[in-house]
């Protein structure tokens, strides 16, 4: 028969602890202990669960309120989805800490650094102790509500889908054990939804040959204004005729220049995806040419193109994308090579150059993948043809006059 509250008030304090079953549901018990301590405990036999639910005290915890807990934790065993203190312990930090030790070793150390600060900036203070298995929908809402007042809803758009990606990889381990990353994609398409309410615009990029050729002779026009940063300018040239990522651009080191050989080498853990191996891209002569005008300036700087002593910005091409009200970003520079490529794909399988050698200047491939199908030699002399043939179309849309 259950027991009343009235009956457990009544119960005697022996000298040894015992248990008492409350029924209601029958594996609900209470330990009474010598000193006096009354404990509501689950003993689940079946699953061997023995859960404490907490003291019995007047005003604080009732009988009433320890049966509702009880058929509620039942209920989470059932089904899968209780949470022990083993799992209440694997917090937020701990779960980046462990993405940074696996899938960080894939990437690109600018790519872990753009994740990682805009984690300890935002997310890490109010939540990196938080247990993951005790996060909700509503401990990130002041976080992004903060973030999209700021403006920022390209880096508030980033930092869920990053969040998602950590706790995916806990959930694959077995630690996470909540529906917290539905949650989270259900507030990124909220947020999508208020900032395309409020017309942010998605760039494009360069598809149409007469495109490319307004957009050259823009960028020849702003390189001969007044006072104009030469250094800047330059450097948007350069991403033009590299198909370079911009964090690519904006780190490129003299170190990197091979000038024997024409070439600039980028290593495994500066590209976006470490596993593809380093990325080896030819320099056709304008290329060279906006190379052989920064070394008149700064051969001494760490960068290619610098701020100071510094690299230049993240957003170092969006005041000449602005001038000339183009409705596309420097970011879109690598499909404009890729349309290209594929727009004059017949004329480029005349020279014996296929789809994989400019996936390969994109590094969407493994180079040496490639390599083994061509040799090492062939592969490189292939991707000197394109980016040179690459770099004569462009001319022949719009001459180069770099002086």
């Amino acid at each position: 028969m259950a027991l009343s509250q009235s009956d457990i008030e009544a119960l005697e304090i022996k000298e040894k602890q015992y248990l008492v079953p409350l029924g209601e549901p029958k594996e609900l018990y209470l330990k009474i202990h010598p000193t006096g301590r009354k404990v509501f405990q689950l003993r689940e036999q079946k699953l061997k669960k023995y859960i404490t639910i907490g003291e019995f005290r007047k005003g604080l915890l009732s009988l009433a309120e320890a049966r509702k807990e009880a058929i509620k934790i039942l209920q989470q065993l059932r089904s899968g989805d209780f949470i022990d203190n083993k799992n209440k312990k694997f917090t937020l930090n701990m779960a980046n800490d462990h993405y940074i030790e696996t899938i960080g070793k894939k990437l690109s150390y600018f790519t872990i650094k753009k994740e990682q600060g805009t984690f300890v900036k935002y997310i890490q203070p109010m939540l990196g102790e938080k247990p993951i298995n005790l996060l909700e929908k509503k401990d990130f809402l002041p976080i992004y509500d903060h973030m999209n007042s700021k403006n920022i809803y390209s880096t508030l758009n980033k930092s869920i889908a990053f969040i998602c990606r950590i706790l995916e990889l806990a959930r694959q381990r077995g630690e996470l054990k909540t529906n917290i990353i539905v949650d989270l994609k259900d507030l990124q398409k909220y947020y999508r939804l208020i900032n395309d309410d409020c017309n942010v615009k998605h760039f494009k990029a360069l598809v149409e040959e007469k495109e490319v050729k307004f957009m050259l002779e823009c960028m020849k026009e702003y390189r001969q204004r007044a006072r104009v940063n030469v250094n800047i300018i330059n450097a948007i040239y350069f991403t033009l005729l590299t198909a370079q990522r911009s964090k690519n651009i904006r780190f490129a080191k003299w170190s990197e220049i091979d000038f024997d050989n024409n070439l600039w080498v980028i290593q495994a853990e500066d590209m976006k995806v470490k596993s593809n191996g380093e990325n080896i891209i030819p320099l056709n002569e304008y290329a060279l040419k906006i190379l052989q005008i920064q070394k008149m300036f700064n051969v001494n700087k760490e960068y290619v193109f610098f701020n100071f002593d510094k690299c230049i910005s993240d957003n170092f091409a969006s005041k000449f994308f602005k001038m000339y009200d183009l409705k596309h970003t420097i970011h879109g520079f690598r499909s404009t090579f890729r349309s290209i490529c594929t727009e004059k794909s017949n004329e480029l399988i005349k020279l014996g150059i296929g789809k994989d050698i400019a996936e390969m200047i994109l590094h969407h491939v493994n180079g040496s993948e490639v390599e083994r199908a061509y040799n090492r030699s062939k592969a490189i002399d292939l991707r000197k043809q394109l980016m040179n043939w690459y770099g004569e179309y462009l001319n022949s849309l719009c001459p180069f006059d770099f002086k």
